[in-house]
Parts: structure tokens; sequence; C-alpha cells
């Protein structure tokens, strides 16, 4: 059938492009320039294509089955054998479609549960051949318009489909499908099977971090009880950033990690070998909700997050599989993660993130050292770290705070720094780490969280309801994890019902 189709629509191609010669003469002729031509033509594309989809739906008949048929979709819970009668529609009722090409109606006979036009529509015959829900915007527009939604905002994406396809959207169309759709996408990527094991990397990786979201007053309010510390005023709430991935060794020392931090120009000669990709990375993000499980009271967004990442661990990991855990010091994600993934087996690695390292090392020298000693400063201290002497580094920094009496500000600023280095030194033995190839910098959860959510959500004068956002996180997840076509695939995939 697909060779078929291939070969009528190469035929179809050369039909229409013979048609439309004396069209393209006469531009030329008329010296018109490649923009308008494009223009102009696409244009004609577009009526093309909604002439076409005219007598496609024309082709699929009026959906008169009989008076009366049985059901081919029953409800779930009959009896077996319990066979449910459907009643055909008096009289026509208008389908109408709006698809990229543009607005059509048909008229077509619906099923329902009695002989009553009042009654519930039990079965569409031709929604059943066309392969499609009862919405009027087609697979193929919300798909479209998705996309644009996806990276601007409802306006915007409004008025970028308007240029492209020359057809008003809905503002609050687009919301809806959202919505809709972007609820059916946390479903998808929580019943992805796991990835070919073959294709997966050595170890495994959970990462994750927090990103605020800017929401409507009322609903940042619901939202308050759950922010572990206010990072600016406003109605910003944290929604958690999660990414299970694997990766394969990658071996380097102390010195190339500090070069790295540095930028220093790089010698081919001497440099690591290229770094390996992470594989089959999946993003997901979720702000706090409430749970089918537990409907009386809001759930952390990190909560929810972390099973959703133990979810994923257990499906992928393989035995005797090392899994680290890579994030950042905020102490609440260890927590959650401490919570939804035990580690019974010693195989588990809390790794804390070095470049948030790097980044306490120059709070503390901006205290301790002036201007023109604190990357000689910083770069010390970092290789002694990455050598394993954390305990030096901090009672080094310590005694220089003393010796110089830092007072107020400026000695609090020192003691964090050392206090954030005692609170997870178990999580930074980097000579370990770099020996045995682990990863040990959170920048693709730190790329994610501007992704995710800083370029879509926290676009300039934007606010959300909390359904909203996470229903554009959910969609924004699914495109980030490269499942954007299979999901589409599955969220509009209605069989046809044969008759």
């Amino acid at each position: 059938m697909t060779s078929q189709i291939e070969l009528i629509k190469a035929h179809v191609l050369n039909r229409l492009a013979d048609a439309a010669a004396p069209f393209v003469q006469v531009m030329v002729d008329s010296g018109t320039g490649l923009k308008e031509f494009e223009s102009v033509t696409f244009g004609i594309l577009l009526q093309v294509g909604l002439q076409l989809l005219k007598r496609f739906g024309q082709m699929q008949g009026d959906g008169d089955h009989g008076e009366t048929i049985i059901d081919p979709a029953p409800p779930p819970g009959g009896a077996p054998g319990d066979e449910r009668l459907l009643h055909r529609s008096q009289t026509r009722i208008t389908r109408s479609i709006r698809s990229i090409f543009g607005s059509v109606d048909f008229s077509v006979y619906v099923y329902h549960i009695r002989n009553d036009p009042n009654s519930a529509i039990a079965f569409r015959p031709f929604d059943a051949a066309l392969q499609i829900t009862p919405e009027r915007y087609s697979p193929l527009l919300q798909e479209y318009s998705m996309l644009f939604c996806c990276e601007q905002s409802f306006r915007g994406a409004a008025e970028s489909f308007e240029k492209v396809f020359g057809q008003q959207l809905s503002i609050d169309t687009l919301e809806k499908v959202s919505r809709r759709m972007g609820h059916a996408a946390a479903e998808f990527m929580h019943q992805k099977p796991a990835p070919p094991a073959d294709e997966e990397g050595q170890f495994l990786v959970l990462t994750a971090d927090g990103k605020g979201v800017p929401l409507v007053k009322p609903e940042a309010l619901r939202l308050a009880a759950f922010e572990e510390k206010t990072v600016r005023p406003g109605n910003r709430r944290m929604a958690t950033v999660c990414s299970v991935y694997s990766v394969d060794a990658f071996h380097r020392t102390a010195a190339d990690v500090v070069a790295g931090l540095f930028r220093d120009p790089t010698d081919t000669q001497s440099s690591p070998t290229c770094r390996p990709a992470p594989q089959h990375k999946r993003l997901t993000a979720f702000l706090p909700a409430t749970l089918p499980d537990l409907p009386d009271e809001m759930t952390r967004g990190a909560t929810i997050a972390m099973s959703w990442a133990a979810h994923e661990i257990e499906l992928r990991r393989k035995p005797n599989q090392i899994l680290i855990r890579l994030m950042d010091g905020q102490h609440s994600l260890w927590s959650e993660a401490d919570a939804a993934i035990s580690d019974h087996d010693g195989l588990t690695v809390d790794i804390l993130d070095i470049v948030h390292v790097a980044g306490y090392v120059a709070q503390a020298a901006k205290q301790l050292c002036c201007p023109a000693q604190r990357m000689k400063f910083i770069r010390e201290r970092m290789q002694r770290i990455l050598d394993g002497d954390v305990a030096s580094v901090i009672r080094g920094c310590r005694r220089m705070s003393a010796l110089k009496k830092l007072q107020g500000d400026r000695k609090a600023s020192v003691e964090a720094a050392c206090g954030y280095f005692e609170a997870h030194s178990h999580r930074m033995r980097y000579h370990e780490y770099l020996a045995a190839g682990y990863p040990i910098a959170t920048g693709l959860i730190e790329g994610a969280c501007r992704h995710l959510v800083k370029d879509r959500l926290e676009c300039s004068g934007m606010r959300w309801t909390i359904k909203g956002a996470q229903a554009m996180l959910n969609l924004r997840s699914v495109k980030a994890s490269g499942f954007w076509d299979e999901f589409q695939r599955s969220y509009h995939g209605v069989r046809a019902i044969p008759t």
C-alpha cells in the first residue's frame, strides 16, 4: 500500500507541475521576485489541499449504516454478549473540521444510544473512518499549533500560525488544546517502555534541579507553603526539573576539570578524548499538584519528580549497574531522592555538582582575597577539592577568615561556603569519581531548566495557572526528550472501527 501511494503521489506531483507551467511562466514574465512567488504558490497549495480534503471527506460517505447498528465500541463493564443497539440520527448533522488548509463542513449521520435526538451520541462513523476525535481542530492543525505554542506565548503562536497558514486561531482554544494534549503527554511519558538495553550507556544518571514559574496570585498563594525559602519576591513557585539518562565512563584528571572550568586554551594533543554523549535522555518537570491517591492535599513537585525518576530507574537499570545521583546542594531534592530511591545494593553514588562547588569557592574568595589574587585562590582550592582534600580547604578558609578578622556579612559568606562543603563532603569525593569516569557536573539539567521553564514560562508578563503551566511543561518535556512525533501518533491514533 505504501509503495502504491508513493507512485500515485509522484504521478500527481508531475501532473500538477505540468498544469502549473503557464502560471510559472506568467510569474517569470511579470518579473516576480522569489518571495512573492513563494507566497502566492504556498497560498495556491493550501487551496488545493482544502479541495482535496473536501473530496477525501466526501468519499468517506455520510456515515449511514442503517437505522440501527450494534454498538461497535460498547462501554466497559457490560456482560458478555450483552450487545447495545444504537439508533441513527433522524437527519444529518453538520460536522465541521478545521485543518491546516482551512475549514470545511460535511453532512453526516451519527448514532445515539436511544431513538431520541437528544440522547447521547455513542458512535460517529464519519469520525471513525477519518480516525479523528469529535474535536473541530484536525490532528495536524493541533500538532502544528502546539509546536508554535511550545515556543511562543499563545498570542504569539496564534499570530505566527495566521502568518503561515492564513487562519486566525482562538487563543482560548489554543489554551484548551494545550491542556488536553499536555495531560496526555504526562501519561505518555509515564508509560514509555525502557530503551533497548544495548543502546544504554555504562552508568545510569539521575539529576534534578528547581526553577521558578510565575503564577497568577491566587495559585501562588496555594503553593506558598512549599517554598523552602523565598529566592525573590512575587508569585514565582518552584517546578522541579528531573532527568534520567545513561552515559559511558569519561576519565579525566583534576587538572583537566580545572582547565575546563577556567576555559583554558585546549591542547588537542593532551586533552581527554571526546566526551561520550548522554543516551536516551528523558526529561520532565513538575509543579506541586493534588494526586488521585491524595486528593485532599498538595504534593510537592520534587516528590512527584522523584517518584517519576524512581519508576524510570526501575524500568531501565540493569543488574549491578552504577546509579549516579548528581545534583546541587538543595537539601529537599536529596531528601526526596532518598525517600524514593533506596540504595540497598551499595551501587548508588551521590555526587555534588562541581560547578556549584566552584561558585561557593568563588564566594569565599571574594571575601578572603583582593581582586588580583582571587583567580589563583579559586584555582588552587578547586584543584585541592578535586584531589579529594575538601577538609583542608574548609580549614584554610576558616583560618584566613579568622586572621583577617572578618565580621558581619563577610564572615557569614565565608562560613556559608564552609558549611556547604561540610554538609556535602560525603558527595565530594571527586578523586574517586574522576578515576571511575563518573560525570560530576549538572550542565544537562541546568540547560533543561532554562529550556523547559525559563525560555517559555518566564517570558515577560506571563502568569500561569498551575494546570496550564503543568500542561505546557509536559508538552515541552515530550519535545525535549525527542518523543514529539511518537507522542502525536499516540495521541491522535484513533483507529477506524470496522462496520
